[in-house]
């Protein structure tokens, strides 16, 4: 919440245009996070772990999402923070080779995974049908990523740092109801292998949502995150897959 605060008051505290949006809401969701599947690989003789090699799969982990979303006529433009930072202390039982550092096993490791997204998008409405409405639009995210070890005597350390762009397609459906509505969003795209690189990312999330009045709206949502990258150039293999179950809200502030 303390990372979320500061970018909800900055667009609280963004003065009025000439060209107003017609809406500007606030979207805010948290809630339970797993990693059920996180498996990485760096350098050219590097060891092979994942989620359970390093302990990230024995604990649920906290999930959070704050985005804004200003929309003129059919044109919205979705602004979003989403971070994850995630650290466990495990005892290694075999040994792990990240880049040219070797991890001996039986040593106790300090682990981290960093990944946070700042995404921008664009939806252009496609269907405005009475109950079912619908978008089309691409995403660019920015991906500050960190993967780190470290021993308790401080004499081993080998991290692979990376900020990079991820331009993803992205759909939206909803279905409205006499009291409740429906959402499916999908943010994805695939390299195919271009450019020596095999990559993907989907992220899709569906909400249940109520509202209380005419400005505020409470949801429930799951939301699927998988995707990885194989970078044979520099060594790299990440994997991952990810389930969230959150609570949260829509204001509309305009």
């Amino acid at each position: 919440m303390k990372k979320i605060l500061p970018f909800a008051l900055l667009f609280f505290a963004l003065p009025a245009s000439a060209a107003s949006p017609d809406h500007f809401t606030l979207d805010y969701e948290t809630g339970p996070l797993f990693i059920q599947q996180n498996d990485g690989r760096y350098g050219p003789n590097g060891s092979t772990f994942t989620a359970g090699t390093v302990g990230q799969n024995r604990n649920l982990l906290l999930s959070e999402r704050a985005s804004v979303e200003a929309t003129w006529g059919p044109h919205s433009w979705i602004f979003l923070y989403a971070p994850l930072d995630v650290t466990t202390r495990v005892k290694l039982n075999d040994p792990l080779t990240f880049r040219d550092t070797v991890f001996p096993a039986g040593s106790v490791v300090d682990s981290r995974y960093l990944f946070e997204g700042y995404r921008g998008s664009y939806l252009y409405q496609v269907m405005d049908a009475p109950i079912w409405k619908g978008w089309l639009g691409g995403t660019l995210q920015v991906r500050n990523a960190q993967v780190a070890f470290s021993d308790l005597t401080g004499k081993l350390y080998a991290s692979e740092s990376d900020i990079g762009l991820v331009p993803a397609l992205k759909a939206r459906l909803r279905h409205d109801g006499p009291r409740h509505y429906t959402l499916l969003e999908m943010d994805g795209l695939t390299t195919f292998g271009l450019f020596n690189v095999k990559g993907a990312i989907l992220d899709t999330a569906l909400t249940f949502g109520v509202p209380v009045n005419d400005r505020l709206d409470a949801f429930v949502r799951g939301r699927y995150l998988t995707g990885g990258a194989d970078v044979s150039s520099r060594s790299i293999y990440n994997w991952a897959n990810f389930f969230a179950a959150t609570v949260g809200f829509r204001l509309n502030l305009k």
